[in-house]
């Protein structure tokens, strides 16, 4: 049996036998399966390199494939121009009423490259909608510090362009910006949060110390990478973290190259665990250029929101801000989630390649989703809310508005914890 390649499963009159080959590759399977990406790709290479056949050109159908698709989309990116070539000419301006105020919207249109990603925030052709109404298109960063590069595995063949990852030139480069404005005076700036109220934050999270270790650098060249992503959980870009902390860079690195495939009147509105430290940090240095910083606002997650001062919450929270909507900026963590079938927690890896292509196949039963348990169910228990109420909409949000300036002063805080230490002392006796 053994001569003709098969093991027998007893010493003795044995009924059935196994392949020598099949029982090579589980032994090499076995020992690659903690790649959790490649465990059977690299168990192939090892099963035949030990039988003689080596594999000349590991990347020969990787690159075949990342051909194949770029020659598709430059045939599909020419027939669209050549749609838009022969479209009647389109109005300058689009003028519509929003909240009873006049509002004028641009006709343009995203790079390609954002409309294969998502087709439902990139594809629209209007733009230009104020940042206080909730802008034009909803974004989300976050870092995580679970996916690592090993320095000792190396980096694979440069064989192609990488278009989620941005290159650590790009981000080194907005890292010395940001260090060379630093050391310029600050800008004058009117800020609608406090400072003492922006500092107590800036203190209360880790995110926003950039110099605070969050995993060990000993064996590890990437450390982590951080996401932005759109309001349907759709990842844009990647940028890979080699820092000690979640530096401001990294953020402010994706939100650049966001902009550079955006129109020019777009607005974007961007979720962040301490977006109101980065808020400042804009408003404060010349970090970006000023037509950026005018469309772009930030927002804090629903999650970590009431982490932060009351002050901060009454500007950052998005569930005070107009124009939001659902936007939670909790698609990250949910990205992380999907990324366990890929990557375990707590295990390196090497640099991986993210494709969000399920997730755009998925957008129409995720839009039904939102629409139906959010939007209709949330709106129908805001209405029955006010229904009840024996106060008009308009009173209602004019008492809002004068409790939300009266809240952001200084003074009017420094006031309500003296009074709140006062009682708490009185209560004593």
């Amino acid at each position: 049996l053994l001569h003709h390649g098969l093991f027998p499963t007893a010493p003795l009159q044995p009924r059935m036998a196994v392949s020598v080959d099949l029982l090579s590759f589980y032994r090499a399977l076995f020992e690659r399966s903690c790649d959790a990406i490649n465990a059977l790709a690299s168990a192939l290479k090892t099963h035949y390199s030990r039988r003689g056949f080596q594999v000349t050109d590991s990347e020969w159908y990787d690159i075949l494939q990342v051909e194949i698709e770029q020659q598709v989309d430059t045939v599909l990116q020419h027939s669209r121009d050549c749609v838009a070539i022969h479209r009647p000419p389109q109005p300058p301006t689009v003028t519509r009423n929003e909240s009873s105020a006049s509002t004028i919207l641009h006709f343009a249109r995203c790079a390609p490259l954002l409309a294969q990603r998502c087709p439902a925030c990139f594809g629209g052709t209007l733009y230009g909608r104020p940042i206080d109404q909730g802008a034009d298109i909803h974004v989300a960063t976050d870092g995580n510090f679970h996916h690592r590069h090993r320095r000792s595995a190396g980096d694979c063949p440069h064989f192609y362009e990488p278009t989620y990852f941005l290159s650590k030139q790009f981000v080194d480069a907005v890292g010395r910006r940001i260090d060379g404005q630093r050391k310029r005076p600050p800008k004058q700036h009117t800020s609608l949060v406090p400072d003492e109220a922006i500092d107590q934050c800036e203190n209360a999270y880790e995110a926003a110390d950039g110099k605070k270790q969050k995993t060990a650098m000993d064996s590890f060249d990437d450390t982590g990478i951080m996401a932005l992503i759109c309001r349907h959980d759709i990842p844009l870009f990647f940028a890979n973290i080699d820092s000690p902390g979640e530096q401001q860079k990294y953020s402010v690195a994706l939100i650049e190259h966001l902009f550079t495939l955006l129109p020019s009147q777009a607005t974007v509105v961007t979720l962040y665990d301490v977006g109101c430290v980065l808020a400042r940090s804009l408003s404060k240095f010349e970090i970006l250029p000023p037509d950026v910083v005018s469309c772009l606002r930030f927002a804090t997650t629903a999650m970590h929101a009431y982490g932060h001062e009351w002050a901060c919450q009454l500007v950052h929270n998005p569930r005070m801000c107009i124009g939001l909507g659902l936007s939670d900026s909790e698609g990250t963590e949910r990205l992380w989630s999907r990324f366990v079938r890929l990557i375990g927690v707590e295990r390196s890896s090497s640099v991986p390649t993210v494709i969000g292509s399920e997730m755009k196949a998925d957008l129409g039963d995720w839009i039904k989703h939102r629409l139906k348990r959010g939007i209709n169910a949330q709106s129908s228990a805001a209405l029955d809310i006010i229904n009840h109420c024996e106060t008009s909409v308009e009173d209602l949000q004019a008492q809002w508005a004068h409790q939300r300036q009266s809240q952001l002063l200084i003074r009017a805080r420094e006031l309500a914890h003296s009074i709140h230490t006062m009682s708490t002392y009185v209560g004593c006796f």
